[in-house]
């Protein structure tokens, strides 16, 4: 039988069968099937860890010609997809029927979809104990998109049947999550007309420059991004990076010392670089730098 003359109860036969053979192979199965089902470009599952620090791309069906990510999208901050995650857990969906048209506080996300060529995107959430714990959601990068209710509500039917997969294979023996460094996590920055990937690990610090920033990594030259601070502020992950004043995000790593006396704080950074350290961002330094 043709996959896109499958009926709701074929696909969920064909599904649970799969899912119990193989896991990992029934997803992707699966995310085929729905994807073509739908008219979708890419079909994917997002996963996060239990302290919601950090999420996955687990599995991702991408069309013929179309350009998979799964493999960049490893180990992420959620901090990185706030925008996505209040709307999942305000309306149960994130419908964005148009990218480009996307508000100016999701313009990091924005960002970051546009580089994946999307130009519009279904996600739908499965919670536990009232947090995210799943993301599954469609792609659409070949033209703009708005999905039935119906296909709605079968993505949503195989988005609880892949997680209660994902948790536990064969009995209580849970999934463990990709591995990754943070050395494998990946900025993308603009280069041109296009861009380049950055390891996180390069950025040693970013500063506002009007509505734009320039991020400054080891050994490059700076880059100027379209985010604001703010916005970097809430992708990167707070255990690695600190604001030191409202123009300013630093690796903490890249400090090389603190210097303190007449009332000022400057920070040196392994570059040589001197930034000034606001009175309101001093006691979370402290924290971090453990004085």
């Amino acid at each position: 039988m043709e996959t896109g003359a499958l009926s709701i109860d074929d696909w969920k036969s064909v599904a649970g069968w799969l899912l119990g053979e193989n896991v990992d192979e029934g997803v992707s199965h699966v995310l085929q099937l729905l994807g073509t089902r739908h008219g979708s470009d890419r079909a994917w599952v997002i996963r996060y860890d239990d302290d919601f620090t950090h999420l996955w791309n687990t599995h991702e069906w991408a069309a013929p010609g179309v350009k998979s990510f799964v493999t960049e999208l490893q180990g992420i901050p959620v901090e990185a997809g706030t925008w996505v995650h209040e709307g999942l857990q305000r309306d149960g969906r994130v419908f964005v029927a148009d990218v480009a048209r996307m508000p100016r506080r999701a313009r990091g996300l924005q960002v970051e979809f546009q580089r994946q060529g999307i130009l519009s995107l279904l996600a739908l959430p499965v919670l536990r104990r009232g947090r995210l714990a799943f993301q599954i959601g469609y792609d659409s990068v070949r033209r703009h998109r708005n999905w039935s209710e119906t296909e709605i509500s079968e993505l949503a039917s195989a988005a609880e049947l892949i997680a209660r997969c994902l948790e536990h294979r064969g009995g209580n023996s849970r999934v463990p999550f990709p591995g990754f460094t943070p050395e494998s996590r990946l900025i993308h920055l603009r280069t041109g007309a296009g861009s380049v990937a950055v390891p996180l690990s390069e950025i040693l610090w970013i500063e506002a420059d009007g509505d734009y920033t320039v991020v400054h990594t080891r050994g490059n030259r700076p880059a100027t991004e379209r985010r604001s601070v703010r916005e970097w502020e809430g992708l990167l992950p707070k255990e690695e990076f600190q604001r030191v004043h409202r123009g300013a995000i630093v690796r903490v790593d890249a400090i090389a010392r603190l210097e303190r006396g007449g009332g000022q704080w400057q920070l040196v950074l392994s570059d040589g670089t001197t930034l000034n350290v606001g009175r309101a961002h001093r006691q979370l330094l402290r924290i971090h730098l453990g004085f």
